[in-house]
């Protein structure tokens, strides 16, 4: 087994550590090296020293667990991630957040979560660096500045993506227009994303990027290219699929849903509904949506109004009877606002013009609140299991299109 797997799987074991404490031997030898051999290594894969990874995902678990639990008493959290007082814990906690806890907790009240609050990525550059020579990491802000002042409707994605996932940006380059690359760790493989300025450079990228361990890769370009031609330049290497996703932006006036609309009860979800999402919940199929509690969707709604995120979900009734609901997805980067693609589960054998009518009223709530409608979801089969319509039927734009390369 190479050292980045090792490395890796020494990652996961601290990531799994809970309230459990460790020690550099115990890391070093759960991965099979010794003490300083291993931390070296460590460092190279990832920019840490052990014991400071171990600190890092410590405070990162106390921080998640303050903003998810607002009541809960900090001593208590602090004892659960491994600290045994208050002061230890603040006094750390500030080092790394620059805030107390308390100031934490009260920073984050009412925001959305992101993904880029998990920090998943925080060794990322330095894997990426370690396992291809040449690359360095690029500031976020500026590419993200770069990508909205090149094509805003182009790349707009991309820049709230950058933001939302906490993505970090490598190149080989100077220039932003030579081709970058976003890095998210999600999984055992790193997802990436490739940005050139056409397909000239991009079998060379593709070769370097596969050095990395096989995994998933989306390339985008600043000019449009043909499905063909990706699959020419890409020709030789041992793929497990590759396909093209559109993306699409309405730039529209607000839809206005026929009189025939009015026979469904459509309105924003709140602690009224609590008992028909229950009951929702507990029907739909989905293991994962019941056991998260609908995606978090119970939690949701009980808060007041005033003090929710921005996501404002809605839900379409018969009667009594909760048949669809509606997650949103409005996300802003550098002043840029787009909605994320409505979601529209539902129960079998809800009506087709149901679904579409509860897609047309979130779209337009967030349209009021100056977001532009984004979608690269409502087409082809997810189209047809919810709602049976296309985003181009409703009069959406097509802005960039996507390729999905697996290997």
């Amino acid at each position: 087994m190479e050292n980045r797997d090792l490395i890796k799987n020494a990652v996961k074991y601290i990531n799994n550590l809970g309230s459990n404490t460790t020690t550099l031997d115990d890391v070093a030898k759960n991965a099979g090296f010794s003490t300083d051999y291993f931390n070296r290594i460590f460092r190279n894969n990832t920019g840490f020293n052990v014991m400071e990874y171990v600190k890092f995902r410590k405070l990162n678990r106390a921080a998640r667990m303050l903003r998810a639990s607002p009541d809960r008493d900090i001593l208590s959290i602090a004892l659960e991630c491994g600290y045994e007082s208050h002061e230890g814990f603040t006094r750390a906690f500030k080092e790394q957040y620059c805030k107390t806890p308390s100031e934490y907790r009260e920073s984050m009240k009412g925001k959305q979560f992101i993904f880029a609050d998990l920090e998943l990525n925080a060794t990322a550059v330095a894997e990426f660096s370690n396992a291809i020579s040449g690359f360095s990491e690029k500031d976020a802000d500026e590419t993200i500045d770069w990508l909205l002042e090149k094509d805003v409707k182009r790349y707009g994605y991309t820049a709230i993506t950058i933001t939302i996932n906490g993505s970090k940006i490598v190149s080989d380059k100077d220039s932003f227009e030579n081709g970058f690359v976003t890095v998210e760790n999600y999984s055992e493989k790193p997802y990436l994303t490739l940005v050139l300025e056409d397909l000239s450079n991009f079998r060379n990228y593709i070769d370097k990027l596969l050095l990395l361990g096989h995994g998933y890769i989306d390339c985008i370009f600043h000019k449009d290219v043909s499905f063909e031609d990706v699959k020419i330049a890409l020709d030789g290497i041992n793929l497990k699929n590759i396909k093209e996703r559109n993306e699409t932006m309405y730039f529209g006036e607000p839809f206005v849903l026929p009189k025939e609309s009015q026979k469904y009860d459509i309105h924003k979800l709140g602690a009224p509904d609590l008992e028909a999402v229950e009951e929702f919940i507990a029907e739909y199929t989905d293991e994962v949506f019941k056991k998260s509690d609908g995606y978090g969707l119970k939690s949701l709604i009980k808060q007041p109004l005033d003090q929710r995120p921005l996501s404002q979900p809605f839900g379409v009734f018969d009667g009594k009877k909760l048949l669809a609901v509606s997650y949103d997805g409005l996300q802003s980067t550098h002043g840029f606002c787009i909605n994320n693609c409505v979601h529209t589960p539902n129960l079998p054998g809800t009506p087709d013009d149901a679904i579409k009518y509860l897609y047309l009223t979130a779209t337009n709530a967030a349209m009021e609140k100056g977001y532009i409608p984004f979608e690269d979801t409502q087409f082809d089969k997810y189209a047809k299991e919810h709602g049976g319509f296309d985003a181009f039927e409703l009069g959406f734009e097509k802005v960039n299109t996507v390729y999905f390369i697996e290997f």
